[in-house]
């Protein structure tokens, strides 16, 4: 005979669960305490954020254009290279905003 109750979730998203409630509550805790940041905390938030995106991408694009003039290619490596840094810049950024 089948149980007609619904299955328990699983054990296994309950420890992962909590951590995050817990970790969303420091959080609130440390905003209550702290305050709103001020303009030049903002501005400097944007300003690392911008460097975390910009570098990766001016970093492909000197590699590019270093191999491309080695090798004669065209801009075939600038290319490739830059989006790369944008791909890697985007996934940095990402990583940075949600660990702040």
């Amino acid at each position: 005979m089948k149980d007609p109750r619904p299955s328990a979730p699983h054990d296994t998203d309950k420890p992962a669960l909590l951590e995050e409630v817990q970790r969303q509550a420091g959080r609130h805790q440390r905003s209550l305490r702290e305050g709103e940041p001020t303009l030049l905390r903002q501005l400097s938030t944007l300003g690392v954020l911008g460097w975390v995106i910009v570098l990766p991408m001016l970093l492909g694009l000197a590699g590019g254009r270093w191999l491309d003039h080695r090798l004669g290619t065209g801009i075939t490596f600038s290319a490739a290279l830059l989006l790369l840094g944008v791909a890697v810049g985007a996934v940095a950024a990402w990583r940075w905003m949600h660990h702040k």
